[in-house]
């Protein structure tokens, strides 16, 4: 026994033994260590694992394990692969090999069982065929090849894009697919995976077996063998055939939309100026009328012709700004001047023809003068007051904030109105965006935000809009203090 233990302890697997009764006799640390416990000699029968299980997952009782029924039938049973459970729940794939012992007249005494773990070959083996399935599943190319440049694996995807069967590439050069003109780009190819480098995503172009070039996104990764050596290549060929016909879609619709925008800016400068001339004539003249005696009807007539005529002024105006935004020409005239006396102005010209609203300066700040274009904060100040009272149609408070901070002056205007969704307050100083509320239909070409926002900007400030849809709007922009805080105009 003694003799025997000495074996088993010096085999570099697990195995143990059994008598004639199936009680174990002994066992080496391998198999304890395999089985996660240590059965006890004499008293635990047939083997040391907690569970066994058939390979379609199936509870195999103890009685009837390999080992008890090589010892009842006196035959040895080979290639019957289990899963054992162990204790501590880890599964394992095993391979038994049970083998009777007999004594001098061919009884049997017993049995030695040698256990083979082949859990890790079997988790190798399920990646394969998983790896296996995606390469023949995939719609790009899978290409192996040895470092002299000869395939030696295709797969459906490669037959499929570049047209060639299994068959007609093994063992054929890489450069098969290789226009004439970029032969060297196999060489820079093979240089990097030599070094141990991966080549990401380059985009080139090969050939098919029918002689057409198309565009491939190439990505080259080095393959090892068990030592570790690079012994050859693994390359992944996409076909970027419709991704470029798009790229190159997206090209010509970019540039044409550029031209069509180049031209819109050049005709709405053209009408912008050719409109201003006739323009003028007729408010000069509609003013004599004013002033004429005219009987009332006639008067009214006039008066609202010569409102509308101050209403396309202001959209002239709007489109030729614009235009000089577009071309980089809007001027600024940079000055001092106190911009609460400015607000106050403004607040009295926005107060007069808006009745139903009252519109209340709160705050201040001890030293209000700043270095900017009065005439463009002006515009600015009564673009956002005309707002806050078109937006606010069922009248109400209008609050006017001035507020210094470390680097300048903020200036609010808030109303009670219809207020903005989400979507619009991210679109609200874009050019020519209007408003798809139905409260908000007012007249105008969504020009006015977006010019304030341009004149802001370049006065080194910024604008934003608090809002909530049903409960208002603050607009806000600030404003720098200092000369020296101002870009180069």
């Amino acid at each position: 026994m003694n003799e025997q233990l000495t074996i088993f302890e010096n085999v570099p697997v697990a195995i143990y033994s059994c008598d004639a009764l199936g009680y174990i006799t002994s066992y080496n640390d391998v198999a304890a260590k395999l089985w996660g416990t240590s059965p006890v000699i004499g008293k635990d029968k047939w083997c040391g694992s907690w569970k066994i299980f058939d390979l379609a997952g199936k509870e195999i009782s103890i009685d009837s394990s390999l080992m008890a029924r090589t010892i009842k039938e006196g035959k040895a049973i080979e290639g019957k692969e289990v899963i054992i459970q162990r204790p501590d729940g880890v599964f394992l794939n095993i391979m038994p090999h049970p083998i009777p012992v007999f004594d001098s007249s061919g009884t049997v005494t017993g049995a030695i069982n040698t256990l083979i773990d082949v859990t890790e070959q079997r988790k190798s083996e399920v990646k394969q065929r998983i790896l296996a399935s995606i390469v023949e599943s995939t719609e790009d190319a899978i290409i192996s090849k040895t470092l002299e440049g000869i395939i030696t694996s295709w797969n459906k995807g490669a037959e499929k894009i570049f047209k060639y069967t299994e068959e007609e590439v093994l063992g054929k050069h890489i450069t098969l697919l290789i226009p004439v003109d970029q032969l060297d780009e196999e060489k820079l190819i093979i240089g990097k995976i030599t070094r141990g480098e991966k080549l990401d995503h380059f985009e080139t172009t090969r050939v098919t077996k029918d002689g057409r070039l198309i565009p491939i996104s190439l990505t080259v990764s080095p393959v090892k063998n068990s030592d570790g050596t690079i012994i050859g290549a693994s390359k992944i060929a996409r076909d970027i055939t419709l991704q470029k016909q798009a790229e190159q879609a997206l090209q010509r619709n970019s540039e044409a939309l550029e031209m069509l925008n180049a031209k819109k800016d050049e005709f709405i400068s053209i009408a912008s100026h050719e409109l201003k001339t006739p323009l003028t004539s007729i408010k000069g003249f509609l003013e004599l009328l004013t002033s004429s005696e005219l009987v009332p009807q006639t008067k009214l007539f006039v008066q609202k012709a010569l409102n509308n005529t101050h209403k396309l002024e202001r959209l002239i105006y709007d489109l030729l700004d614009v235009s000089k935004i577009q071309a980089g020409q809007l001027q600024l005239n940079m000055k001092e001047f106190d911009i609460d006396q400015l607000i106050a102005e403004c607040i009295n010209d926005a107060q007069i023809p808006a009745s139903a609203h009252d519109i209340i300066k709160e705050g201040g700040v001890e030293n209000s003068i700043i270095y900017a274009d009065r005439n463009r904060i002006e515009q600015v100040l009564i673009n956002l007051l005309s707002n806050a009272i078109k937006y606010s149609p069922e009248g109400g408070r209008i609050i006017v904030k001035t507020t210094r901070t470390e680097s300048g002056i903020i200036i609010s205007i808030k109303d009670f109105g219809i207020g903005l969704a989400i979507v619009e307050r991210e679109k609200i100083f874009d050019r020519f965006y209007r408003s798809t509320q139905k409260e908000s239909r007012a007249a105008g070409f969504g020009l006015g935000l977006y010019i304030c926002s341009q004149i802001i900007k370049r006065h080194n400030g910024r604008i934003w809009v608090e809002s909530e849809k049903g409960s208002g709007s603050t607009f806000y922009f600030e404003l720098p203090v200092k000369a020296e805080l101002m870009a180069a105009i």
